[in-house]
């Protein structure tokens, strides 16, 4: 009797666990009805689903919280990998170029997962509230982007928003406070700490994060280490080893990943290779097919005849 009296809780919650999750993934199929992702009205929310296995390929993270609700999600950053399931999510607080393939998926359990933007403001406005009731020393981020458990509050709140799809006055009254309790639920858990990167300047991942920033909006400039060593405020060379440290590259493989990863997406989207090349800060298109062809193994030129199938 008491080995069942041990267990009773545990088994609860694995049953809170996997209903929880057919729920979110049910919910999320009524309204991604086809590959791909789909907006939705509620501010940041985007819902994705896939029928098929996506092999590794260039795309773009944003600041989010992902959570899959069916499926497997693995990425991959300099020598570093994170992957997500229906049991752990992903948290990034900057702008990073990563390569990411989808696991664990048929046309019959297709893949089904949702992102929410971070809100800087949404997120600034909470630590206010959170350092006025705890004075307690907070543990600096050693990381921009983590894999962490998904808790059965955070499972339960992502429901709830997403039925407040149901209806325009639950959007317009109910999702805004529901997004404000998903970051503090974010926040309070044990990498919380990362959210703090988009609006808190420290040490550590801390500091490195307006670093990204500041690369994000001016990689299409001229970029060397001492120039962005400058606006960090860092030698080049503990620019080097911070950045390095936090992202899995240097400074400058950061710069040239991010601007062939926007190339790529750009090429996608119809662009010519010329035209592209500069968009994104290259001075010399053969030296820009060179390095695309080098990092992605294919010329631009195929990802453009992909574009136009």
């Amino acid at each position: 009797m008491g080995a069942i009296i041990l267990w009773q809780p545990i088994v609860q919650i694995l049953e809170f666990s996997v209903q929880c999750n057919s729920l979110l993934a049910e919910t999320i199929a009524r309204y991604a009805h086809i590959d791909g992702t789909t907006t939705t009205p509620v501010t940041g929310l985007k819902l994705y689903r896939s029928a098929c296995s996506v092999p590794r390929q260039p795309v773009m993270y944003a600041p989010t919280i992902c959570v899959i609700a069916q499926g497997a999600k693995q990425i991959y950053f300099g020598d570093a990998e994170r992957s997500y399931d229906p049991a752990n999510y992903l948290i990034n607080s900057v702008t990073l170029p990563v390569e990411a393939e989808v696991l664990d998926t048929d046309e019959d359990h297709p893949y089904l997962g949702l992102s929410l933007d971070v809100d800087s403001y949404l997120i600034g406005q909470l630590l206010i509230d959170m350092e006025q009731q705890d004075a307690a020393p907070r543990q600096e981020a050693d990381d921009i982007i983590v894999s962490t458990a998904v808790t059965e509050r955070l499972e339960s709140s992502f429901l709830r928003l997403l039925q407040c799809l149901d209806t325009p006055m639950d959007m317009k009254v109910l999702s805004p406070t529901i997004r404000r309790e998903i970051y503090y639920e974010v926040l309070q858990g044990p990498h919380g700490d990362i959210l703090r990167n988009c609006v808190l300047n420290h040490t550590g991942a801390n500091r490195i994060a307006p670093v990204v920033h500041y690369i994000e909006e001016n990689f299409e400039h001229p970029l060397d280490v001492d120039t962005i060593a400058r606006f960090a405020g860092m030698s080049s060379s503990t620019l080097h080893d911070h950045f390095k440290q936090v992202t899995s590259m240097s400074p400058m493989q950061f710069v040239k990943s991010l601007r062939l990863h926007r190339a790529h997406s750009l090429l996608l989207s119809g662009g010519q290779a010329t035209e592209t090349s500069y968009r994104v800060g290259y001075n010399s298109p053969s030296q820009f097919s060179r390095e695309f062809k080098r990092f992605f193994g294919i010329p631009p030129k195929e990802v453009q005849a992909v574009a136009s199938r």
